[in-house]
This record gives C-alpha cells, structure tokens and sequence, in this order.
C-alpha cells in the first residue's frame, strides 16, 4: 500500500487544552515553529491551538494533545493518523463517511454491503484515515456530529463521529430526500464523491451526443407510447426495454419478433424471477406491455447480438476509479454471465463471472482481434467516464457495461454509479478487489486536499 505523510496522536493529561504540542521534525518541515496559534482539524471539526515544539521527541512525527481536546476532535491516543499542513494549519484523516440505508441489526448494520463497509474500513486505518457507515437519517446537524457504525476487533459498534471531509455515497435508489441530505452536507463543507443517480435516458443522450462515442451505443428511444415500441420491434425484430431508473435488471422486458401465429415473445426479469408470455397481436402485446410497464419510465433498445457462453448472455463490466492522483484508471474488467435462460447477466440474479481474455479467445482465436476489441472495451469505458463526469459532475468511480457482438464489435450498454465488486471476488482476483476498495479512500485525500502531499517512499 501507498505511504503518505503520518503523525501518531497522544494523550499528554499535563498539556493545556489550548496547547498542541508538536514533535521538532513537523514543526521545522512545515514552519510550525514561529506561529502564535495554528488551526487543528479532524473531519469539519477544528480547534484554534497554540503550538508548542517537543525538541526531545523519539518519535519525530509525534503529535500531543490534552485528553479533553482529543475527545473533542474524535482521536484516539497511540493511533497514526494521516497528516496534511497547510498554511498556519493542520489536519488529520481524512475522515471518510459511508452513506446507506441502515438496517439496525448489529451483524450486519448495512445489510448486503456490511462486508464491504468492514474492508473499507479496515483499509482505512492503515491509511490513517477515520472511516465509518451512516445512514441518512443519523445525521445531527445541530451538533454537526453523526451517529455512526465502525468496525474492530472483530465486531461493528456504534459510535459518534466529526462531520467527514468525503462522504462517499453508496444509498439505494433515486430518492429525493437522500439528494437533500447530500446538499446540505455540501453547504457544510463536505465534499461528495460521486454525484446523484441519473437515469438511463439521460446517460444515453449524454454518450450518444459525444462525437467519439455516437458509434458505440445501440438505437434508444424515451418511450412515449407503445406505437413506438412495436415500429422499433418491427425494424430490429427484437428490443430491450428497460426502466429508467431501475437497477439490478429489474423490470426489464425483452421482446422478439418472430414468424408463425405467436408474434411476439416476451420475457420479464423481476424480483421474483422471469416471466415467460407470447403475444399474437400487436394489440395482445401492447396489453402485456401495458400490465408490466404501469407508470414507470422506460427506454427501448435495439437488440444486440451479443456473444454468449454456454448459450448465457453475458457483457463486460469495467470499473473505472480515481485515486489520489484525482485522474481516471480502470482497475479491473470481468465478463458477467447471466443464468440460464436470464435476459440480464447481473450477478445478483445468479449469474457468474469469467475473465474477459478467455471467453474473447474462445469466441475470436485470433490474438490481434482479441487485443483490438480489449484496446476498443478500455477506450469506450475510459472516455464514456469523462463525457458522464463532464455534464454530471466530479465522479469518483464508476461502473461501465459493455457488449461484444458476434462480429467483434463493442456496444457501449449503460453506466452504473454505485457499482458492485462482487464480480472480481468470483474470480479471485484479490488484488484487484483490494483495489476497488481502497481507491474511493485514495479519492477521499485528493477531495478533502491532502494532495499533493509527496507520498513516502
């Protein structure tokens, strides 16, 4: 893992709880020394403290506080912390709060993402980073503190914590009030690491408008009526139909066009399964469509022939970081395939990974193609990251689905924001794994500004 600039953190019960005292080699790095008072501040927690050199200090990035101001900053005695120094300032963390929707269970306080929360958090610390989970509704904004969840020894406890300098946000859906939370943490100084969810539709106008990647995405329709569906059914003879603003292949519909007295085959992916129907009419489909669709917004797709594994549908998932650099990287790429007889090759509907250079070999066998298509998935996802980031605003991560027809050409599908990892665990590829965890921290420092420290080598 990466070193950045430390400071151990202590307890001194005979120090003033307006005095920091400060080993000789900070003061001196960063003309410390000279200063009447410096501001010291952990999350958007500060004190104003009167600095005090430690000349006789064997650790030489010791830092000592009264206990009473240790509470009120949040830090533990004897723990490392990471160290950013400013002009007449200090700062340690930084302080990173998890956003989800809680479920009150002490085992598992962020349901299906608590082993992810317990990775990220661990990580954090050796970074020396103050990390923790939180639920919306446990701000208190009054006292700018929130009640949050930490992970040690080998159990999750709650406890209150600083408003965090990043909030990295990993909440369900696309609720309002969880958008009014995010603009009131950003008027109290707390920087947001990846923007809203949009939609769908918004995210094909925006990749479909960029020069370099109109060639990239499949014919898509806002759905306005079902006349339209069916013309797009009629020109392609097969379509997707997808929710707006759903997630995890939910309620997404195909349907094919075929020869003989039942026109029309549909397939459903909801919660519960997949639906099977057959419409003979375009009136008998536009009823089934009527039924399953209800109010909800949806797009249409052309149908892409993607390749298969095993008769399976399947796609490439890319996940695309920043870290403390604040620049793009891809850290890894898996293919995802569905289960049998799925529409979606979602993982959490039971599908399974494969890596990208295998199933590319298997299906091309000539090594020039397999590399040409890799370079085109790498270039898409790369520069459909920076034409989202430009309208939506500055993304830390960011999830990009892509197909691979049977020709060889790649089909940008769709973006996803609050992206999983699961797909590199199936594949034990723990090392990119380790990654996707610890890059939204890496963020965290470039966003809360204790970059460009030069990291320790």
């Amino acid at each position: 893992m990466i070193q950045f600039r430390m400071a151990t953190i202590v307890s001194n019960p005979r120090l003033s709880a307006d005095t920091v005292s400060i080993s000789a080699k900070i003061a001196d790095e960063f003309d410390i020394a000279n200063l009447s008072q410096i501001s010291f501040g952990v999350g958007q927690r500060r004190r104003t403290l009167k600095p005090k050199v430690n000349q006789k200090a064997t650790d030489k990035n010791l830092i000592a506080l009264n206990p009473a101001t240790m509470r009120r900053l949040f830090l533990s005695s004897g723990r490392r912390y990471g160290l950013y120094t400013g002009e007449s300032e200090i700062r340690l963390g930084p302080v990173v709060g998890i956003m989800a929707e809680g479920t009150g269970d002490p085992g598992r306080p962020f349901a299906g993402q608590s082993p992810f929360f317990k990775q990220m958090i661990t990580s954090s610390r050796r970074l020396g980073q103050i990390c923790f989970g939180f639920s919306p509704s446990s701000i208190n904004w009054r006292n700018n503190t929130i009640s949050g969840w930490t992970y040690a020894g080998g159990r999750w406890y709650r406890a209150t914590f600083p408003m965090p300098d990043v909030v990295y946000p990993r909440c369900k859906g696309y609720l309002s009030s969880n958008n009014r939370v995010r603009r009131s943490l950003q008027s109290r100084g707390v920087a947001i690491s990846n923007p809203a969810l949009i939609g769908k539709w918004q995210t094909y106008k925006i990749i479909s408008q960029h020069p370099e990647l109109a060639q990239y995405v499949p014919d898509t329709q806002l759905v306005t009526n079902l006349k339209q569906v069916d013309s797009m059914i009629n020109k392609y003879k097969g379509v997707y139909i997808k929710p707006i603003n759903g997630s995890l292949g939910r309620n997404i519909i195909k349907v094919v066009k075929t020869s003989g007295r039942n026109r029309y085959q549909i397939q459903y992916r909801h919660s519960d399964g997949v639906y099977r129907g057959i419409a003979s009419s375009v009136s008998g489909l536009r009823q089934k469509l009527h039924r399953i669709m209800g109010h909800r917004r949806y797009i249409v797709q052309k149908q892409i022939n993607l390749i298969r594994s095993g008769g399976n549908i399947l796609d490439v998932r890319v996940l695309i970081q920043k870290d403390h650099s604040g620049e793009w990287s891809i850290t890894g790429m898996a293919c995802r395939v569905g289960r049998s007889g799925s529409i979606t090759s979602n993982i959490s509907s039971g599908g399974y990974a494969l890596r990208v250079n295998g199933v590319l070999r298997a299906k091309f066998r000539d090594e020039e193609k397999v590399q040409e298509i890799i370079e085109t998935i790498r270039y898409v996802s790369l520069e459909a990251a920076r034409a989202l980031e430009s309208t939506i605003g500055p993304t830390g991560e960011m999830g990009v689905d892509i197909g691979v027809d049977r020709e060889g050409r790649v089909w940008f599908i769709e973006a996803n924001l609050k992206p999983g990892r699961q797909v590199f665990r199936l594949l034990h590829q723990n090392k990119t794994r380790f990654m996707t965890v610890v890059k939204p921290l890496l963020y965290a420092r470039y966003l809360a500004g204790f970059e460009p420290n030069t990291p320790v080598q």
